[in-house]
């Protein structure tokens, strides 16, 4: 690919980070080859160790076998009367795999309405307390942001072995998905994408959100074609003037220079974020890559920017304006963003209303299909309700909901216009 390289006026990450890379696990330093759909891993300082799940947008993290009841066979338990429960939802195909669970396609037997389920083990949550504590940050997220471009909670609820976040499903599928078979977007159309995910981005800073985890297996379309923001098992919820952010969190072809050089940070990680996103819509690819995630997190700190040069000087220059590896130096102001020469075809009120037609609109003959998800996950058997396998033992006995204590305490959740259904 012919390119030219972009000098920035600051050095700051060149200086390489001799810390941060004593925090580098021995796995890091492994040459892993890249999947055949190159999908990206979120990643954060303490799953690094992780084997790999070459099929999973994610890493799953094993219990050690001594923690394993082989005879146990765990059974459903109802929480709270007149709340949902994991029987009340027929699962269908598999949509996605993560870290601690995974995205299921299910039918609500009462009403027939489609919905995303995903459902992440307790056993694995429990490991680490921070995952708790983002597994119910995301629950929090989704039930106060009220957004069209802002993935949507209908139901949260929980049994002894998962909790359960019912989610609005996105018949588009990812915006990764389609990447993968139109290879890279003209700029108007990544223009119109990357406005919707601008509005996006700036309700969720003006209510006090960093997102952290901006990448295209994030961004879901809608049966019409209209784009959606999911999973925020990595946001920070309520950032303010004074406080910084300071963990190490991410998918690292996305995160910015000062997250991995191991300083507080705030609000313009998301900017660098979507800068990757725009380069990723009109390359092909993420601006840094590697065979491993050490290689990447070098190159992101210390490597020039390079833009191939078919691009136009309008998306030459937001580029260079967003990803500065300086977060001062790089454009985080929202007004002059959509001002900028490359969002020039760009009626924003149009874009907020959504009185505009998507440049893809997915071919959809069955919701029920799930044909516009990666048939890596659809094609998984699915495991029937009721049968979750081998159960988590504490002490020789089988994990029960009191094992757990209160960290799922008041999980539970129902939106207003369907809490008729299960009183």
């Amino acid at each position: 690919m012919n390119v030219f390289t972009l000098d920035e006026d600051d050095d700051d990450g060149r200086d390489f980070y001799k810390e941060f890379q004593d925090k580098l696990s021995v796995t890091d330093s492994i040459s892993i080859p890249l999947t055949k759909n190159r999908r990206r891993k979120s990643s954060t300082a303490s799953n690094r160790n992780a084997p790999v799940n070459r099929l999973g947008t994610s890493v799953e993290i094993g219990i050690e076998n001594s923690y394993i009841n082989e005879e146990s066979v765990p059974v459903e338990r109802i929480i709270s009367a007149g709340k949902p429960k994991p029987s009340d939802f027929e699962p269908i195909k598999v949509l996605g795999v993560g870290s601690y669970g995974k995205v299921l396609l299910v039918c609500e037997n009462k009403t027939g309405k489609l919905f995303a389920q995903k459902q992440l083990k307790k056993a694995s949550l429990v490991i680490q307390n921070k995952t708790v504590e983002r597994t119910i940050n995301e629950r929090s997220i989704l039930e106060s942001v009220n957004h069209p471009s802002i993935v949507k909670l209908y139901y949260a609820f929980q049994d002894e072995q998962k909790v359960y976040l019912l989610l609005e499903y996105l018949q588009g599928g990812e915006l990764f998905q389609h990447l993968q078979q139109e290879k890279f977007l003209s700029e108007t159309n990544a223009s119109v994408y990357l406005a919707q995910i601008i509005l996006a981005l700036e309700h969720l800073h003006k209510i006090g959100i960093v997102y952290r985890d901006l990448k295209p297996e994030n961004v879901l379309l809608d049966s019409n074609g209209y784009l959606v923001l999911t999973d925020f098992g990595l946001s920070k919820v309520g950032l303010n003037d004074e406080e910084l952010c300071t963990s190490l969190i991410g998918t690292p072809e996305y995160m910015a220079p000062e997250i991995l050089q191991d300083v507080p940070y705030d609000y313009a990680v998301d900017f660098w974020s979507l800068g990757c996103v725009m380069y990723d819509m009109l390359t092909g690819s993420p601006p840094f890559t590697g065979n491993n995630n050490k290689k990447i997190y070098d190159k992101i700190v210390a490597n020039k920017l390079k833009i191939p040069f078919y691009l136009s000087n309008e998306a030459k220059d937001l580029l260079l304006r967003l990803l500065k590896k300086s977060p001062t130096k790089r454009l985080t102001n929202f007004d002059t963003l959509k001002k900028h020469q490359f969002f020039r075809k760009i009626n924003w009120k149009e874009i907020e209303t959504r009185q505009f037609t998507p440049p893809i609109v997915p071919i959809i003959t069955d919701p029920a299909l799930a044909e516009n998800f990666d048939s890596d996950f659809t094609d998984m058997a699915i495991t029937p309700v009721g049968s979750l396998g081998a159960g988590l033992t504490i002490n020789n006995k089988p994990s029960t909901t009191n094992d757990f204590g209160d960290m799922f305490k008041g999980f539970s959740y129902t939106d207003k216009d369907l809490s008729h259904i299960y009183s």
